[in-house]
């Protein structure tokens, strides 16, 4: 997980037999992975992140006036969409203990589990810029140099194309992410549906934010 092939490994081991093989990704997530809260954090962090991208749309599709052009509301709506996003998971997973108490592994191991969500999330959010704005790279690095760009190339995909393709992300994460959890949960997926359900909900969200 932490290697950053310095090879330094290879130079200590006395027979040279160090190897870099292929393997499942994630793999260490259900068998050598020791959970870490730190990390734990950063993932409902950037889980939170996702819809803090996305402020305007979430209080346009809840009907709010979060008050965005002034700093203090704003500063104060942010801190309650990142807390609100860490909690939600950590109340999934309170439903799951509160059903059947002692039989679940801890917060901190199932956690990962959400780490796909993240991942698709964040994928689906950029889509939009990668699709539209990354496409007038050439005219606007030209325009920026002093020179007419008019006549180089631009691209831009159409909204219907955009908005499949960033459906499409969240809902092969959404799999992903239950996939990753049963792994991780050892269990059947019924023993584990207030988590799916979970994510299922959180994956709803973003698609109505984004």
């Amino acid at each position: 997980r932490d290697c950053v092939l310095c090879m330094t490994c290879l130079k200590d081991c006395p027979h040279r037999s160090v190897e870099l093989n292929l393997r499942s990704p994630g793999i260490e997530l259900w068998t050598t992975h020791q959970p870490r809260p730190h990390e734990v954090a950063l993932l409902l962090l950037l889980l939170g992140g996702v819809f803090l991208h996305r402020l305007p749309e979430l209080q346009e599709w809840l009907g709010l006036n979060f008050h965005l052009t002034e700093f203090w509301p704003h500063a104060g709506v942010s801190v309650g969409v990142l807390a609100i996003a860490a909690l939600i998971p950590i109340a999934g997973h309170g439903l799951l203990r509160l059903l059947s108490p002692g039989k679940h592994r801890p917060f901190l191991e199932l956690a990962y589990g959400y780490l796909p969500l993240v991942l698709g999330g964040t994928l689906a959010h950029y889509l939009r810029l990668g699709l539209t704005e990354a496409g007038q790279v050439l005219p606007v690095t030209w325009a920026t140099l002093g020179y007419s760009g008019a006549s180089l190339p631009a691209y831009s995909s159409e909204p219907a194309v955009i908005a499949f393709l960033q459906a499409s992300t969240l809902a092969f994460s959404i799999l992903l992410t239950w996939g990753l959890t049963l792994k991780i949960g050892r269990q059947s997926f019924l023993s584990l549906w207030p988590q799916h359900l979970t994510t299922f909900g959180l994956g709803m969200g973003l698609w109505q934010v984004i």
